[in-house]
Formats: C-alpha cells, structure tokens, sequence
C-alpha cells in the first residue's frame, strides 16, 4: 500500500496531535491500485439527499432535567442543560415538552404522554440530563424521589427509575421516521458509599442493544464519568457535554454522524483541561442521512503564495498553485476570495484578512485556507510535545533563506508563521463552528497543526520529515496537493455524481493524483481520517453550471510567473 493511500486511510502511521511519522515505502503499481479501489469504493456511494429530502418529518421532542435530587447527591447543571437544549430544539422546528426535577410517577406519565404524540415519519427526540446507572446492560435514568439503594437492594431499581432501553423501543414502536435519544446521565455514581464502594458496582452507562432507526449519543463513553462542571468555580449554566453539544445541533449542513463526531472531539479537549478523560459514545442505527438544519453554507476563501523570499524568487509555482485554488473557489461561487501573494505575504496582514474572514462566516459556513510556499522546522523548545523535537513554521515573505540558514529565524521572528500561531487560528473559526478547509502545500507541512479540530479538513502537502517538489502542469509550475485540490473542489473528486464533493471524496483525489505525479517523493497527510469521518460530510456544493464558470475565469489574463 502506498504511504499516500496509507495517510488517507490512518491505518499505519502512528500519531502524535498532527505529526505523523510515515514508515518507508516503495513505489508500483499496487500503490496506485489502491488507491484506484478506493475510489471505486467512493463511486458507488448513494448520493446526498437535497432540499426537503435532508429534513422531512414532523419533529417532536421531550426534555428533562434533574438537578433536584432528594437522597442522592444534587446535580448543577442538569436543569441548565434542559433548558439550553429545549432552546435549541424550538429553535430547530420541533414542538418541545421541557419538565425539570421529576418524580417516578411525573417521568412515567410524560413519557406515556410523550409517546401518544408520536405518528408514523416523525422525528422523535428525547433529552436526559441527570443522574443515571447500569445494571448489567441496562441503563437507568434516575428520578429526583430515587431512594438510595444498597447492593441488596438493586431490585428495587426496575420499580423506582426509568429503562432507557424502554424508552428506544416505545419511540420505534410508533413508527417514527428517526429516534435521537441524547444521554447526559453518567455523571457519579449515585449510590457511592463513604469507603467509595459503589453499592451497585457501577461506572457510567453501559452501551444500548442498537434498534433499527435510532441514534443514541452518551455524554461520556461507556462506564465513563461525565462532568457536571469542569471546577467548583466553573460558572457556565451547562455541563461541558450541552455546552458543546447544544451549538452543533444548530449549526447547518451537518449529518446527525457529524454532530456526535463533533461533539466527541471537542468535549475529549475541553475535558482534559482538567485531566479528565471524558469521550462522548454515540451508536448510529439510522438508514440514510438526516440533517437537522440543511446546508446553507457560504464559502470564503484565503489563498497565500509565496514565491518571494527576501526579495529573491525561491520558487516559482506558489503564486501559481493559489491563484489556482482561488480561481477554483471563485467558479464555486465563493462570496468573498482574499489573495495574499508574495510581498504582501506578511503574518500582521494574513492575521487581519483571516479575522475578518471569521467575522464575516456564520456557522456552517466555509473558509478555505490555502498556503503555498516555503515552511521549514527549528528545534522546538524544553517541554514541546512534538516526537521529532521539532515545531514547524512557514515562511513569509519577509523572511529569508540565508536568516533561516544562518539560525536567525526562530519562533519569535515577526515573518513567520508558527504552528501554535496557525492552531490559534483555526480555534477562532472553531469558537464559531465555522467548517475549515486548510491545505499547506509547503515541505514539512503534515506538523502544522497541533491538535486536531473537529472543524477542520487537512490537507498537508508532505509528511514532516519530507520537501515538496515542484512541477510541470499545463505548462505552469505548481505543486502537486495545490493542483488536484483545486480539481477536486471543481468537481472532479464527485465520483458519485451527487453534486457535492465530500471530504472522503476530496481527499481520496488528492492522494491519487499525487500518487500518479510524484509517486513517493511526496506523501500528503490527511485530518481526519478517511477511515473516521462522515461519508455524507459534504465540504462542497458544485453549481449547476459551474463548467460555463469555469471557462469564463479561465478567460482571465494570469498572474505573470516569476523565474529567477
């Protein structure tokens, strides 16, 4: 397998925040074949559903919150977190019962109410924030008169709290269309004894028996703990679960697998702030794709080439390969293209197009942030957490090669750009769950992130420890990843003919074309992984007529190359 069809897939290397380490490899033809197989793989996917098909149903959703507990330990944030997802579901069309603090008999009666709401195609939502237990594999929702139980007394809890796994299979049996059940209810274990015995030898929750038609998202996973709150100081009215959760809900164009896998990444950081480790589970039984908000995206884009260093020309094909992808943004009708290209290529410049570009975007919108150019590594200082021993930067133009050389570009030097000042970037856009497409088509460029953002799409043009050649395309120098990027996003990466360009498909482009160019002189790298994103995440919405747009910017005179 080649190492290019190996970062698609993230079935080899091994991991450190971004920086992969590619194991060597050799070239031939079964590299390509795999690739080719992927793609195949890709053709025959169904395609993304449109318009009223993304969201049809009537939508009808019961909350609940318990804070109030009588013998068990009281809870924060459980009733805030009702209330901020009852908010969100109004928000989002659907007819909302909100109840908070119930008792058994107040639960059961909801519920049965609840239920008889429920017709044929709808689509069904149930909240739960609270405490909650498992006995065996059955999970139970505890209401706020839960006595405290000993281990003699397990028995007694089919009598005094609520079966989840009740509650899927009532919600199927009315013949709803979707059934979103949300489980914020691991939070401690109830019944812990002074010695720290559990008295029901219980974690968090244990995982469901998937139903046919049901989407269930945990706040943690299983036997997990999930925090009520990140410190006894942490003021926010909800749990770091609803907090992150409640805004994906709301943001368009994202598939129901999308929000959970969303929600898993950003909770697993917030959570580790504070040393815990807390990873959403979600279990997906749901046939097709189901948007709670359809697309309605914008695309911006920032596009940065760089072949001016120092007032000397390094490379050539840099302004060629964002000029490129910007005339490829421009034929997908992108609202606003920012060109940033040589002497202008100056970080206080590049910081104040990009927040305005964050701005100007609503959630669910789209920026793609092209790099072509230079970037290189310096030995990262005491305490870094890169494998190597290195911090990857890139170049600006005020920055030089012989600086560089003689050790006088460090991480404070003002014409560069560091990766912790590129991940600052990216959590800006992250803030406003605004989707990023960021391509470095740049040596070294896999290490270019720190983290990994669940809004983000990466592209980087080489593995770390790799250079990035320049060739001959049509005549123009360009870098590989540059080019087939802009091919794909033009619509050449729709190998089902659907309409949209998806990130699987977007990737599995690029890692063939530069597998056919290049072979293993180059190896770009891929976040997420094909193997753990959503095959309905669709990055790109091609226009009916976006082969007449194409010809008509292609009329458009191109900048001059410069050759030194």
């Amino acid at each position: 397998m080649s190492a290019a069809l190996t970062a698609l897939l993230g079935v080899a290397p091994a991991i450190a925040g971004i920086a992969i380490v590619e194991e060597p490899r050799a070239a031939g033809a079964g590299s390509a074949d795999a690739v080719a197989a992927v793609i195949e793989k890709l053709k025959a996917l169904p395609p993304l559903p449109k318009g009223a098909a993304m969201t049809q149903g009537a939508r009808k959703a019961l909350v609940i919150g318990n804070d109030a507990y009588s013998s068990l330990d009281k809870l924060n944030k459980a009733v805030g977190d009702a209330r901020a997802i009852s908010a969100t579901l109004t928000s989002l069309g659907f007819t909302v019962t909100t109840l908070e603090n119930v008792e058994v008999d107040g639960f059961d009666t909801a519920l049965s109410a609840f239920y008889d709401t429920l017709a044929e195609g709808d689509v069904a939502f149930f909240f739960y924030s609270g405490h909650g237990i498992a006995d065996g594999d059955n999970n139970f929702l505890l209401p706020v008169d839960m006595p405290k139980l000993t281990e003699l007394e397990r028995g007694k809890l089919k009598r005094n709290a609520v079966d989840a796994s009740d509650i899927v299979a009532e919600i199927k049996g009315r013949g709803v269309r979707l059934a979103f059940i949300v489980l914020d209810a691991c939070r401690d274990d109830p019944f812990a004894l002074e010695d720290g015995r559990s008295a029901a030898s219980i974690g968090g929750l244990a995982r469901m028996k998937p139903t046919e038609g049901a989407f269930v998202i945990y706040s943690a996973g299983i036997r997990q703990k999930a925090l009520d709150r990140l410190d006894p100081a942490d003021a926010d009215p909800n749990s770091i679960f609803t907090r992150k959760f409640s805004p994906l809900l709301e943001t368009p164009g994202l598939p129901l697998v999308e929000i959970a896998k969303r929600t898993q990444i950003d909770v697993k950081a917030l959570a580790a702030t504070v040393g815990h480790v807390q990873t959403p589970a979600y279990y997906d039984q749901v046939i097709g794709q189901f948007y709670l908000r359809p697309p309605r995206p914008r695309l911006f884009g920032l596009t940065i080439g760089i072949d001016e260093y120092g007032r000397k020309f390094e490379t050539r094909g840099a302004v060629n390969d964002s000029e490129r992808v910007a005339r490829a943004l421009e034929a997908l009708g992108a609202q606003e293209v920012v060109r940033i290209f040589d002497r202008d290529a100056r970080r206080a410049y590049i910081d104040f197009a990009w927040k305005t570009l964050v701005d100007k975007a609503a959630p669910g919108d789209t920026i793609v942030f092209h790099y072509a150019g230079s970037s290189a590594q310096f030995p990262q200082k005491d305490g870094g957490t890169e494998t190597d021993g290195k911090d990857e930067f890139l170049m600006m133009s005020g920055s030089s090669y012989a600086e560089l050389l003689s050790g006088g570009v460090t991480e404070n030097h003002p014409d560069i750009v560091t990766d912790d000042v590129l991940t600052g970037w990216m959590e800006m856009a992250a803030a406003k769950n605004v989707n990023v497409t960021l391509v470095v088509d740049g040596c070294h460029g896999g290490g270019l992130l720190d983290r990994e953002f669940a809004n983000v799409s990466f592209i980087g043009g080489s593995a770390e420890d790799q250079s990035v050649p320049e060739i001959k395309i049509d005549g123009r120098y360009h870098g590989a990843v540059s080019e087939a990027f802009a091919r794909a996003i033009e619509g050449e990466a729709d190998f089902n003919s659907d309409g949209f360009v998806t990130q699987s498909e977007m990737d599995a482009l690029v890692a063939a074309a530069v597998e056919t160019r290049v072979g293993s002189k180059q190896t770009p790298q891929f976040l997420p992984h094909t193997s753990e994103t959503t095959a309905a995440l669709a990055l790109f919405e091609l226009p009916a007529d976006i082969a007449a747009r194409r010809a008509r910017i292609a009329a458009i005179a191109w900048p001059v190359e410069q050759v030194e």
